[in-house]
């Protein structure tokens, strides 16, 4: 009776650990899948972050310039309207 017993607590147990084994094997493989998908989820976004960071170092140094162009043409206006005063002076 006691080694009948003990059978069937060995049945037990060896079924027991085959179903937690199946179930980590199951678990270890949805973890690589979500890591798989996280990673590629990752590298797309650092992609994106590049991206408008490069954009914004674009947008920089037009603004930049742009600020110089307008610099620029306040300067040549102030220019053209003392020349045009220079001319109505001389011409009148």
């Amino acid at each position: 009776e006691v080694i009948g017993i003990l059978k069937t607590m060995g049945d037990e147990m060896t079924k027991d650990l085959a179903d937690a084994t199946k179930a980590e094997e199951t678990a270890i493989g949805i973890y690589e899948e979500l890591m798989a998908a996280k990673t590629k989820e990752v590298e797309t976004l650092q992609a994106q972050i590049e991206d408008k960071m490069a954009r914004s170092g674009d947008l920089a140094v037009k603004i930049a310039e742009m600020a110089n162009d307008i610099e620029d043409t306040r300067e040549a206006l102030v220019a053209d309207k003392k020349f045009l005063q220079e001319l109505d002076e001389g011409c009148a």
